[in-house]
C-alpha cells in the first residue's frame, strides 16, 4: 500500500491523502489495496483475541 500514501512510523500514523490528485483507475486501486489491508487486520486482531481467549483459559 506504500503506492498511495506514506506512513510515519514514529507516530504509527498514515498522512491523509488529498484524492482529487487520483484517476479513477487509482481510486479503484486504492480501493483494492484497503480492502486487503482491512483483511490482514482483521485477521490479526482474530489472532490476538484467540491468544487472549487461550491465556485466561490456562489462568483459570
Amino acid at each position: 500500500m506504500t503506492d498511495f500514501f506514506e506512513v510515519d512510523e514514529k507516530q504509527k500514523t498514515v498522512k491523509i491523502l488529498n484524492l482529487d490528485d487520483f484517476s479513477v483507475e487509482d481510486l479503484r486501486n486504492y480501493i483494492s489495496e484497503l480492502k486487503t489491508e482491512i483483511l490482514r487486520v482483521e485477521g490479526e486482531i482474530n489472532k490476538k483475541e484467540n491468544l487472549k481467549l487461550n491465556a485466561e483459559k490456562f489462568f483459570k
